[in-house]
């Protein structure tokens, strides 16, 4: 699901960049892309007039035949595959009322959940300073600086995005795992990102009129590089950032956590980025600057992801739980060894190992629970 949102995240952007590239010597281009902005804005709003509320919700709330009508319709009428699947979603939902919903202070406060909320945060600020949104919103002016103009260079990015998000989303995660395409990815967008700046920082040249320019072959290279770079980012940290934080956070803190590391995604990253690119462009080393700029921060994004990136894939929640779980400078050391070594975190055993009791729930499955919080760094 997470990747088919963001595929058509990624179609969005392919479209964005067709009309943009149509209108944009239009004296009044910008008008028609804000106003189809507009229109589609509208047409979502009237169309979710008509989306029903989901089986989850439903059975929340009390309405469980209604839920099961739902479910029955999505299943093609099969009843026997709808009850299954209700069963399920309220097993689900008594779960988390047994659990209940951690306050503000825990989630900031206790350190086993505070750091794994820490650590969510950073893979949402790492997502966008690395420099995804300053491409597709400054590509454009990026490649404008250049002397590169055509609309094969305006949508290649974006393609490689959408080819990129494919591969990762619905054939790799499942197949490599999580940490390892965190990790080559962010290894193919600082490459490529040095590559490009340090070919147009070696290759720029005035022309006539006293416009920096670079030579056709140079700018084939600097439209490859952007190319792997968007790949890179869409084969892995594109959909990966999101499913990620969603697989590691304790149930207790979920949507508090998650909402958090939003927060931090749409905020901070996106105001740093989106005025730090314009700026880096109009700057003494230009779009080259840039490039390195975005290139040097994804090189040293990659040792954090080496370092604090334990396997989440074929990992039930109670599995993943105590690879987290991590209180004093000693347990992270030993979380961050456990990464080296096999990717494991903390590892199975984390729980007694950090003063953490592993019991069974009422419903058989394991519980995990704080017995006592060592002293913290």
């Amino acid at each position: 699901m997470v990747g088919i949102y963001q595929s058509n995240i990624c179609l969005a952007i392919v479209g964005a960049s067709v009309l943009n590239y149509l209108d944009h010597d239009l004296g009044s281009g910008w008008r028609w892309s804000l106003g189809v902005q507009v229109i589609l804005g509208l047409a979502t709003a009237g169309g979710l007039l008509f989306v029903g509320d989901t089986p989850r919700f439903l059975e929340s709330v009390g309405r469980s035949e209604h839920a099961l009508k739902v479910l029955a319709t999505l299943r093609g009428g099969d009843m026997g595959s709808a009850a299954r699947e209700l069963a399920l979603v309220r097993a689900e939902l008594e779960e988390e009322r047994r659990v209940g919903s951690a306050t503000w202070s825990e989630v900031l406060l206790n350190p086993y959940f505070r750091n794994v909320v820490l650590l969510g945060c950073l893979f949402q600020f790492f997502q966008i300073i690395t420099g995804i949104n300053a491409i597709v919103s400054f590509g454009g002016t990026l490649f404008e600086a250049l002397g590169i103009h055509g609309l094969t260079s305006a949508l290649l990015p974006s393609v490689a995005f959408v080819i990129g998000n494919s591969i990762g989303s619905f054939v790799l995660v499942d197949r490599v795992g999580r940490r390892s395409l965190l990790i080559f990815g962010m290894l193919g967008m600082a490459v490529s990102m040095l590559l490009g700046g340090s070919v147009v920082l070696a290759t720029r040249e005035l022309d006539a009129s006293g416009t920096e320019r670079l030579p056709a072959a140079a700018g084939i290279v600097v439209i490859a590089m952007i190319f792997v770079y968007m790949f890179s980012f869409g084969v892995s940290w594109g959909f990966g950032a999101w499913l990620y934080i969603s697989e590691i956070m304790p149930l207790r803190v979920r949507g508090k956590a998650v909402g958090l590391c939003t927060g931090v995604n749409w905020g901070p990253a996106n105001v740093i980025s989106d005025f730090v690119a314009p700026a880096l462009i109009a700057g003494p080393a230009g779009p080259g600057g840039m490039l390195l700029f975005f290139g040097a921060l994804s090189a040293l994004v990659v040792p954090f992801t080496v370092l604090c990136t334990p396997e989440t894939k074929g990992k039930t929640l109670e599995e993943i739980t105590p690879m987290f779980r991590f209180a004093s400078c000693h347990d992270f050391v030993r979380f961050v060894r456990g990464n080296l070594r096999a990717g494991e975190g903390m590892g199975a055993a984390a729980g007694n190992a950090a003063g953490v009791t592993i019991g069974k729930s009422d419903s058989g499955k394991p519980e995990v629970g704080a017995a006592e919080v060592p002293p913290v760094c």
